[in-house]
């Protein structure tokens, strides 16, 4: 398990420092262009994920967006078009406009320079990067690639996601924003807005082409090829776990720290209830009510460190100012 923390100068520096860190843990820059607007892309195993960004550009939310993508290989992002990658999920708008990159799958308002941020990045299986930014004093963005904790024998688990803050949000359980892979989300371009993971040879999938599944408050729509995606549940902002345990904050008595699994699940809407399948959890990520851990605290539990950090910004004034009250995330750091 690899960790480094530090600061950036833009969105493209972070890409940099990311690269250079992936790269000395087994990952592989496929190809990267520099510039505003820029392109990177990544891979490891069966992880193939794609970037481009600006720091300039004025993007729905504000300035500074990065568009992200998945697919089956990298193989297009040199020419500028990652959306035209072999087997990509369909998530990420299909264009190089500056100006759109926040209206698909992304992490927005978030130009630098960065007060700080944190990569954790795990070798073993199941492989991931999580990357928490400190995009100015209070105010954060997560964004994360890698595979799933799997439960049961089917092919996949390889996942991309980001963040979309709706402009000036106060409220962490908006449908116009999306935190991390959001099923709670139901606004915007469903088909390109949410997360993806790959999900194959599953029973009762949606066509025997199905390659994908999407984080999405919608129908699973279709990949860049047409084919039936799978609708997943399940995720980062309500996990039926979270659901349960969100208003629990931690003890300020005692070393109780309650924090919850983040699960996913497949769904099949046809039949009545619907069908869901465990499909996994995020690995190293909990949900937790951050009431009484200050932003970026670092707690010791089980000889592991923990990362806490609020979804946004902690804090409740509802002045229409991205805030995410005690809404948070906990990242787990392995000591040696």
């Amino acid at each position: 398990m690899a960790f480094q923390t530090g600061s950036s100068t833009s969105i493209a520096n972070l890409l940099a420092q990311l690269s250079t860190f992936l790269q000395a843990n087994g990952w592989t820059e496929d190809f990267a262009v520099a510039g505003d607007p820029g392109t990177i892309a990544f891979s490891k195993n069966q992880n193939f994920v794609s970037f481009q960004y600006t720091d300039s550009g004025i993007a729905s939310g504000g300035q500074g967006a990065m568009a992200m993508y998945q697919a089956r290989a990298n193989d297009t992002v040199d020419t500028g078009d990652p959306w035209l990658s072999t087997g990509d999920s369909g998530a990420g708008i299909a264009n190089n406009i500056v100006t759109q990159f926040a209206n698909g799958l992304c992490v927005n308002n978030f130009a630098g320079p960065h007060t700080a941020f944190w990569f954790f990045e795990n070798n073993a299986s199941p492989s991931y990067v999580h990357v928490v930014v400190e995009v100015d004093a209070g105010r954060y963005r997560h964004f994360g690639f890698g595979e799933i904790d799997k439960v049961g024998d089917w092919t996949g688990g390889e996942y991309i996601y980001g963040q979309f803050i709706f402009p000036n949000e106060d409220d962490p359980k908006s449908v116009f924003s999306g935190f991390g892979a959001d099923t709670a989300r139901s606004q915007g371009q469903f088909q390109i807005v949410g997360s993806t993971m790959r999900i194959e040879g599953f029973p009762s999938e949606p066509e025997p082409a199905t390659v994908w599944g999407v984080f999405h408050n919608g129908n699973g729509d279709t990949d860049r090829a047409g084919n039936d995606r799978w609708r997943l549940a399940g995720g980062h902002r309500y996990p039926p776990e979270f659901a349960a345990m969100y208003w629990i904050r931690a003890s300020e008595a005692n070393a109780f720290k309650p924090m919850a699994p983040i699960s996913c699940y497949a769904r099949d809407i046809t039949p009545s209830p619907d069908n869901h399948w465990l499909l996994g959890y995020f690995a190293d990520q909990r949900l937790v009510n951050i009431g009484n851990i200050d932003p970026g605290q670092v707690i010791s539990i089980g000889g592991d460190d923990w990362y806490f950090f609020p979804w946004v910004r902690k804090r409740n004034l509802q002045n229409n100012t991205e805030e995410s009250r005690n809404f948070g995330i906990a990242y787990r750091r392995e000591n040696a």
